[in-house]
């Protein structure tokens, strides 16, 4: 619908001096490169990107009639995370989505542990620790 009039977008490395990439930059691209493009949510309908902004205040307001403070939309990510692991979803796949390179950030950073969890885990060792090859070896004694 656009043409030539459609804005299109990639990822460049921003390095430091050591030449260690520290961040990532949206950047538009330009005609002549379409290599590398990236499909952005927060768009307008001409591809321009419109940032995270748009998002903000519809949040703010359903943290305000819900009560919840100190919350970010970053924060989401690790409820994604957890959510996603607990239903069998494998951590290096959540890691690709997150966009980490090592599984390490993804379990160090973004999944949690719950009460849920955690009673599921003692729960578990109970049943380890009850169970009949247990009995039979505290009997042979």
């Amino acid at each position: 619908m656009y043409g030539k009039e459609y804005h299109y977008y990639h990822v460049e490395n921003v390095t430091n001096i050591f030449n260690k990439v520290v961040e990532q930059r949206i950047v538009e691209v330009s005609r002549k490169k379409k290599e590398s493009i990236i499909n952005l949510i927060f768009t307008k309908e001409d591809g321009t990107f419109i940032g995270t902004d748009i998002i903000r205040y519809p949040y703010k307001v359903i943290h305000k009639e819900l009560g919840i403070k100190n919350c970010r939309f970053y924060d989401l990510r690790g409820s994604f995370a957890t959510i996603s692991l607990r239903n069998g979803v494998k951590i290096r796949e959540i890691a690709d989505i997150l966009g980490h390179s090592n599984v390490e950030t993804t379990e160090n950073y973004y999944v949690s542990s719950s009460d849920e969890t955690l009673k599921s885990v003692v729960k578990n060792f109970e049943n380890n620790i009850q169970s009949d090859v247990i009995n039979n070896i505290i009997k042979y004694k």
